[in-house]
């Protein structure tokens, strides 16, 4: 039997694979060093990594982490998450769903269509579907793997899928990217690794902004006019557009039309993507994971929909500083869609960049400047005792933000 030592084990994507994994059979141990996400201590995970085979690591295991520092003095095989996220992969026909903006949504959309008909697909998305048995992943009997594969660090290019859909490209990753172009690039070097048989599934818009990039001749391309039938639990035109590409991939692989449009009208929700917390003083409060200006821009314009008389309160906290820096004009348009805006401190991911905090306060001034109400706090839960009755409170967290107000409101 082989034994995996997961280390970084709380993170979304860790955590799903462990899963398919200890379902496949494997004997799985996972230690993670945020507090409440590790399945077992330090200590108990440097005794159990010399009887491992391999030490899966995350992103956010730097070489200097003990386990890692361990591992190589004990000849241990280091293995990164995307590696044996794309060794796993080989065992089925994989599905894989990218792109800068809605790749999760869009992997539980078809997971959910395949799985109302009866596919019994193998899973793994990057938020919480409670509908999945093991929420981020789940562990089907059929032949095909439908995974969220993540651009960052190129790390989709680990992945030779059967088929794919690609929502968005965009500039993000300031930390993993240096411009659109570069972006692009890892982009093109994704598509060519797609079966020579393969469907590949795009927006006809989003294909038309990247005249550089070789789309393979079997692209099918999803249109503002494919969308008007569309209907799911999560609002906004970007979110229509999202089950339209899944719809499109689904009648690739045998499901009808009807059907598949059928099914998203049962889907259960996701995770951090507009979803309800809970009620404060009357208020909704919703939590999505928008982190870069485009999503927060869709996200607003979708909660009109659905609230098109409220004061719409954006509660924002910036996922790493150097986002922030890199898209801060844009961040600035975006936000000032909401009719008030209450910033609290930026989330940096540990080893990986400053405080932020003097930025977070720039953009609280150039909000006043540009005429919209915003503030800002350390206090992560008190705009919730300032709520209007007429307000919803939108919190755009991709960092600790949801933990902390997600338990506030759940205490009442």
């Amino acid at each position: 039997m082989k034994t995996s030592l997961f280390l970084g084990v709380g993170g979304s994507g860790m955590r799903g694979l462990a899963y398919l994994l200890r379902q496949q059979g494997e004997q799985i141990s996972g230690f993670d060093d945020a507090p409440g996400a590790s399945e077992i201590s330090l200590e108990e995970a440097q005794k159990e990594l010399p009887r491992a085979d391999r030490l899966v690591y995350s992103d956010a295991a730097q070489e200097n982490h003990p386990l890692r520092i361990e591992a190589k003095r004990a000849g241990i095989r280091e293995v990164p998450y995307q590696k044996a996220l794309g060794e796993f992969s080989c065992d089925y026909q994989t599905i894989a769903i990218t792109g800068t903006h809605g790749k999760s949504s869009t992997t539980a959309f078809l997971a959910h269509i395949c799985i109302e008909a009866m596919l019994d697909p193998v899973v793994l998305v990057g938020a919480n579907m409670e509908s999945l048995r093991g929420k981020h992943a789940q562990f089907g009997q059929g032949k095909y793997f439908i995974v969220e594969a993540d651009e960052y660090r190129n790390h989709f290019l680990e992945l030779f899928p059967a088929h794919s859909i690609i929502t968005t490209i965009d500039f993000d990753h300031p930390d993993s990217f240096s411009s659109l172009q570069d972006t692009e690039k890892a982009y093109q070097k994704f598509i060519s690794h797609l079966a020579p048989d393969g469907l590949l599934v795009i927006p006809e818009h989003e294909k038309m902004r990247h005249p550089s990039i070789v789309f393979p001749q079997q692209t099918t391309t999803v249109s503002d006019k494919d969308i008007i039938d569309i209907q799911t639990s999560l609002p906004g035109k970007h979110m229509r557009m999202n089950g339209a590409l899944a719809v499109k991939l689904a009648e690739k692989i045998g499901i009808p039309r009807a059907n598949a449009i059928a099914s998203l009208k049962t889907f259960p929700g996701l995770s951090r993507r507009f979803e309800l917390l809970g009620t404060y003083n009357g208020c909704d409060i919703r939590s999505d994971y928008g982190h870069h200006p485009a999503e927060i821009s869709t996200t607003i314009e979708g909660a009109r929909e659905v609230y098109p008389t409220a004061r719409i309160v954006a509660v924002f906290e910036a996922h790493m500083p150097l986002r922030l820096r890199t898209f801060y004009s844009d961040f600035v348009n975006a936000l000032s869609l909401a009719d008030e805006i209450v910033i609290v401190p930026p989330f940096a991911p540990t080893g990986r960049d400053d405080n932020g905090v003097d930025d977070a306060i720039q953009l609280k001034n150039d909000l006043l400047r540009a005429g919209k109400p915003a503030q800002y706090t350390e206090d992560s839960t008190e705009f919730l005792h300032h709520l209007q009755s007429d307000s919803i409170a939108l919190l755009f967290s991709a960092g600790a933000l949801d933990a902390t107000v997600r338990n506030f409101v759940k205490k009442g």
